[in-house]
């Protein structure tokens, strides 16, 4: 296999699975969605609550949020100013690309790495949050906090090599 086909392999790959975890974050998204609507009925009309769906909407954030990104990052989706990068050359916008992608993966490594450990130890304990009626499990969510970090670091990788080494992926920028 040459390198070139590994590489496209791979590209394929990387935007399969975040297109996957797209999907699966809009399908959560119109899940909560429908529990916010249910909810408000069933204390407007019914005076009965879903009981947690504070919990669940507060913790699905994040979800969602995090679940998005590698898509978003892999699309080149990012809020940029173009004062000094539109008046730039090929090399000096791969160059602004290659180190902007390079802050992008170190924030995601930070996350990933700082966030470990409250993931050990939210799997050791178990933890909840919520009171009284409900308890919502955290430790899947702050699992895929660090996962998606992981994968974030990963699609910076892929688009930092993009940049230093096609620099013409990015001539639509």
């Amino acid at each position: 296999m040459r390198f070139a086909d590994f590489e496209l392999q791979i590209e394929k790959i990387v935007e399969k699975f975040a297109t996957s975890l797209n999907v699966l974050s809009a399908i959560w998204l119109a899940s909560i969605a429908l529990l916010i609507l249910s909810d408000v009925i069933g204390r407007e009309l019914f005076d009965s609550p879903i009981y947690g769906t504070n919990e669940i909407v507060s913790n699905s954030v994040l979800s969602i949020l995090f679940l998005q990104l590698p898509l978003s990052i892999l699309n080149r989706s990012s809020l940029r100013t173009t004062i000094i990068y539109g008046t730039l050359g090929q090399r000096g916008k791969s160059i602004i690309n290659a180190i902007s992608y390079l802050a992008a993966m170190l924030l995601f490594l930070a996350i990933g790495i700082g966030s470990w450990p409250n993931m050990m130890e939210a799997w050791d304990i178990l933890e909840q949050e919520g009171s009284g009626i409900v308890r919502i499990p955290v430790y899947p969510i702050r699992t895929l906090v660090v996962f998606v970090s992981f994968v974030g670091v990963f699609v910076c990788l892929l688009l930092i090599y993009h940049a230093l080494v096609k620099p013409e992926d990015f001539e639509d920028d």
